[in-house]
C-alpha cells in the first residue's frame, strides 16, 4: 500500500540520481512512529516542534499540512542514513491535550534499498532526542 509520503521520496530520489524516481517503487519503506506527551501548553509545544523541524530540515521552515484550533501538522523533507544522503520525510502532528499538555505524533520515513541503513527509524530517534531538549546522537 502506497504511503502518502511515497510521492515526496520518489521526487526527492529521483533529483539525486535519474533512475531514482522509477526505482522508489521498488523499495521497501523504513517507517517509525511515536508519541511524545510534552508538559506544555499548545503553542509552546507548537513552537518546539517548529523549532526541531526547522534545525532537521537545515534551516528550511516546515510544510504546514493542516492547521485546526485543537491539531496542526507540519512535514519537512530531510536526509537521514549515510551522510545524510537517503531522503526522510518527517511529520508531526501536535495536538492539544489539557491546559499544560500537548501531545505529538511523529512520524518518520525513508526508503531501504540493499543496504539497510535504517534512516527512518534512526531519523525518529534524533526527533525524540530534540524534542526532549537532548543533543542528538550522531
Amino acid at each position: 500500500m502506497q504511503q502518502p509520503e511515497d510521492n515526496l521520496l520518489a521526487e526527492a530520489l529521483g533529483s539525486i540520481h535519474q533512475g531514482g524516481k522509477f526505482a522508489s517503487r521498488f523499495l521497501k519503506n523504513d517507517i517509525a512512529e511515536f508519541d511524545r506527551e510534552l508538559p506544555l501548553g499548545f503553542d509552546l509545544a507548537l513552537e518546539r516542534a517548529r523549532t526541531v523541524l526547522t534545525r532537521l530540515a537545515g534551516g528550511v521552515n516546515p510544510e504546514l499540512v493542516e492547521a485546526d484550533t485543537d491539531r496542526v501538522t507540519f512535514r519537512v523533507l530531510t536526509g537521514g542514513g549515510y551522510l545524510d544522503m537517503n531522503p526522510v520525510v518527517v511529520t508531526v502532528d501536535a495536538t492539544r491535550g489539557g491546559e499544560r499538555t500537548t501531545t505529538l505524533h511523529v512520524r518518520a520515513i525513508a526508503k531501504e534499498g540493499l543496504v539497510k541503513q535504517r534512516a527512518g527509524r534512526k531519523t525518529a530517534e534524533r526527533v525524540a532526542a530534540l524534542l526532549d531538549g537532548a543533543a542528538p546522537s550522531p
